[in-house]
């Protein structure tokens, strides 16, 4: 199926994607989406959100414009980028062909976010509303305001814009401009670089991905309670329309479908909406384990896996071990856990030194990278491990005993009382990050 790339541009570039249309026309297919004004922009990204694989941006503050909350990271985004080159080379080659252009009475908009013209911009006009606003929109529509004013007060002699929907207005009012855009090659290189990305994307989402469930009972589950289960995964399916099937198999409902699927059910390995469903319709635990692979067998064998992650975990839960036998979980948050059940050389050679498991302090390294620091309380470290507070002591009095790490007492978030005990990690930065040797 042919790739559909959304260009959302202004009018003024619609020739350079009108030149390379054909050329391109056996790997994708443009849907044009053309802007007037920066507020339209964010409506049409929605709008056709769910037509296109990808979008092509002609520029970085038109994508700016975006409403970032709206913005879809399973859908590749691309952006025309404003080459500063391009702004030099006008500028030098208005100083070789116009001997009486006095280079003070020029005004380009978009110089201030160019940081290595910064020194330049004292030979340039800096009169007209300072463009100091917060808001995106606001600056631009400033900008546009300065270049009429400045022609219409006589106090500029050329305008240089990169925003190609200020021509118009610009041409109605009688300004003398150049209108600075990327050139035809880097619309090719943008467009291909696009187009490789949408085309692993598509491979990668094609994978197969099998859910294994369970409803955890005091009795092995019956046929009757395998079957309800099973009725409320489809009826979970037909909700989110998906044509997946799930079947009963060795003691668990497991669900055939493909990362592209899994992906959407569980906002991109951060939360099983799946788990949530299933929670409001059944009383007891509910542990799913999610398993990816090149094929339905070793998905289905990681599945098996993750399910296991999901029984260790308290209360009900689920997890994701892909081919590389990454795992992710508990999938209740966006601030989920990673570890490897392969492991890294170096932290299976750290944990034997300490003498504690290696998944448990691929864990904690986890949870301190998310949390971005390197000073735990055992509280932090019992609700990563999903074990109490004793139990995690255990774990972090070995640490201790190892001289890895060492105990600090500090007051958090304007806390009352006491300081609180923590205990700091030596083998990761303030930040939580693993040092390097």
């Amino acid at each position: 199926m042919k790739i559909k790339l959304g260009i959302i541009t202004p009018e003024t570039h619609m020739d350079y994607f009108r030149a390379i249309e054909e050329e391109m026309r056996p790997l994708c297919q443009f849907r044009f989406l053309t802007i007037s004004n920066f507020r339209e922009t964010t409506d049409i990204y929605l709008k056709n959100l769910d037509s296109v694989d990808g979008f092509v941006i002609s520029g970085r503050m038109l994508y700016e414009s975006i409403d970032k909350e709206s913005l879809d990271d399973k859908v590749p985004v691309h952006i025309l980028q404003d080459d500063e080159n391009l702004l030099y080379r006008e500028l030098f080659r208005l100083l070789v062909t116009e001997h009486g252009l006095d280079i003070s009475r020029i005004y380009v908009d978009y110089a201030y976010i160019i940081e290595s013209f910064s020194e330049f911009q004292q030979y340039l006009t800096h009169e007209g509303k300072p463009i100091d606003s917060g808001d995106l929109l606001k600056r631009v529509e400033i900008m546009l305001e300065n270049h009429i004013t400045l022609w219409e007060d006589e106090k500029i002699d050329l305008s240089i814009t990169a925003f190609g929907h200020f021509v118009p207005e610009l041409q109605k009012h009688g300004v003398r401009y150049i209108l600075i855009r990327p050139t035809l090659e880097n619309v090719k290189e943008t467009i291909s670089e696009i187009i490789n990305e949408i085309t692993i994307l598509k491979l990668k989402n094609q994978r197969a991905v099998v859910a294994c469930l369970s409803a955890i009972t005091e009795q092995p589950p019956s046929e009757e309670q395998l079957h309800e289960l099973k009725v409320l995964v489809g009826r979970f399916l037909d909700s989110m329309n998906l044509a997946d099937t799930a079947q009963i198999s060795e003691g668990f409902v497991r669900l055939y479908t493909t990362y592209g699927n899994f992906m959407r059910i569980t906002s991109n390995a951060h939360n099983c909406t799946l788990l949530e469903y299933l929670e409001e319709r059944i009383s007891d635990k509910v542990k799913i384990g999610w398993g990816s692979g090149h094929e339905y067998f070793q998905a289905n064998v990681n599945a098996t896996k993750a399910h296991r992650q999901a029984e260790a975990f308290t209360g009900s839960c689920s997890f994701f071990i892909d081919e590389n036998q990454k795992v992710v979980g508990p999938m209740r948050s966006m601030n989920v856990i990673q570890f490897s059940e392969q492991g890294d050389p170096e932290i299976i050679a750290l944990a034997k030194r300490i003498g504690i498991n290696n998944i448990n302090l691929q864990k904690i390294m986890s949870y301190a990278e998310i949390m971005r620091t390197n000073k735990l309380s055992s509280e932090d470290v019992a609700e990563c491990l999903s074990m109490t507070v004793r139990g995690a002591n255990r774990i972090l009095n070995k640490i201790e005993e190892s001289k890895y790490v060492q105990t600090v007492f500090e007051k958090r978030d304007n806390s009352k009382g006491r300081p609180k005990k923590y205990y700091e990690l030596l083998f990761l930065d303030n930040e939580g990050r693993k040092l390097s040797k």
